[in-house]
């Protein structure tokens, strides 16, 4: 019987060497899902704190954070390959299953045959020197943590595609987007036919590589994607931007004309990108909508804001007299680029600001030409305008500029 037994292990041994490798490549393929899903999950809960803080903030509108969310879900559904994994274990199951069933019946018959044909045979195999070295690995550790280990997978496997899109997204959350582009490049080399999202998200990583500056690579990306899909809203949305900041008004009036049409009826995106619309038609000269005519009449030319500006108790110890202090006014959608700046520094705090016409950034974008506006100071620790993590700042509004009355702001927190 103990020839038997030793028979009957080499059998086990060898259904098992037999069945155990593509089942452990199916595992493997599913930690990379897993881990890719978690990375997923990671970066979308990160964003949205980011857009809740930006909500809280006042630096986002409610319709531009409905538009951001809907597109961070959109993506991150997209991503998560749910079904797929689903699927694939479903599959995984039945083939496991399969598996038992060929070795609960055939092995003990082969065991039994064997042993009859060969009686006391050789030894057989020690069944330890058959056991895969399989270790469970966690896939735990920060956002960081993450990108290097999906840096170092990408190093061994240059060819996923996936892999670039989601490294594409994590430089993107990170603010490094001179990364995020390049890894947007190298995830549309990869795929046979690259979907307007993609091409839309690169164009926004590429933009703010360049100070969120549309000219050039940016703009013909947006356009590509409106070419395979003309209704893209993201697509629109930053289509229109980059005309607006060529100064191209009408092209700007037909991306943002095509745009709106897509939200309902009275909805508070349809009701925005109208007003959005109307801002343009007013520069251009032409009549706005008869509801908006209505109910939004534009400053006066000569209007001003005045107020003051100072630093909360709490950071005055993390500033220096030198670092720059930027007091601006821009439109509460739409570019972000400012309608008046005044640029003093911390040593002038508490600080007396006047915005008006005379501190315009562009004759194309005027304080006179807006009636609401969102109104912020923000201290730069590099004195560069667009705003960079760690700097201090504070937003306010969106207020009526004909009724603003003294604003008095007050910096007192922190940019993530």
């Amino acid at each position: 019987m103990m020839i038997f037994w030793l028979v009957a292990v080499l059998l086990i041994v060898a259904a098992l060497l037999f069945l155990l490798p593509p089942l452990v490549k199916t595992r493997a393929s599913e930690g990379d899902a897993l881990a890719r899903d978690e990375l997923n999950l990671t970066i979308f809960k990160d964003q949205m704190t980011e857009l809740e803080a930006d909500l809280s903030a006042g630096v986002l509108t409610s319709e531009q954070y409905d538009v951001a969310r809907q597109d961070l879900e959109r993506d991150f559904l997209h991503d998560s390959g749910g079904e797929n994994i689903e699927t694939t274990g479903q599959a995984d199951r039945i083939i496991g299953r399969a598996a038992a069933a060929v070795i609960l019946v055939l092995v003990p018959v082969l065991a039994v045959s064997i042993y009859g044909l060969l009686g006391a045979g050789a030894a057989g195999l020690d069944p330890d020197s058959a056991r895969p070295d399989v270790q469970a690995e966690g896939h735990q550790g920060t956002l960081e943590e993450q990108i290097v280990m999906l840096q170092e997978h990408l190093q061994n496997n240059p060819e996923d595609a996936e892999g670039w899109l989601m490294l594409a997204r994590s430089y993107y959350f990170m603010k490094d987007f001179a990364a995020a582009s390049e890894a947007y490049a190298r995830a549309s080399a990869l795929i046979q036919n690259p979907d307007p999202n993609l091409f839309a998200d690169w164009a926004d990583a590429a933009a703010m590589a360049q100070d969120r500056k549309m000219a050039g690579r940016p703009y013909e990306l947006a356009k590509k994607a409106l070419s395979l899909q003309p209704s893209h809203q993201k697509a629109l949305w930053l289509a229109g931007t980059a005309a607006f900041q060529a100064e191209d008004y009408n092209a700007t009036l037909e991306y943002w004309q095509r745009l709106v049409r897509q939200f309902p009826e009275g909805s508070e995106n349809q009701v925005q990108m109208q007003r959005n619309i109307d801002e343009i038609k007013e520069m251009l000269g032409t009549s706005a909508g008869p509801q908006t005519a209505a109910t939004q009449t534009p400053p006066a030319a000569g209007v001003a804001l005045h107020g003051v500006v100072r630093l909360s108790d709490e950071l005055k110890g993390r500033v220096s007299p030198e670092q720059t202090v930027f007091v601006y006014a821009r439109a509460p959608s739409g570019p972000r680029m400012p309608l008046a700046i005044v640029r003093k520094q911390v040593k002038d705090l508490p600080l007396t600001f006047t915005l008006d016409d005379s501190t315009a950034m562009t004759p194309a974008m005027k304080l006179s030409a807006f009636p609401r506006v969102v109104v912020g100071a923000r201290v730069s620790q590099s004195g560069n305008a667009v705003p960079q993590s760690g700097d201090m700042e504070t937003v306010m509004g969106p207020v009526e500029v004909s009724t603003a009355g003294e604003l008095e702001l007050v910096i007192d927190s922190i940019v993530p």
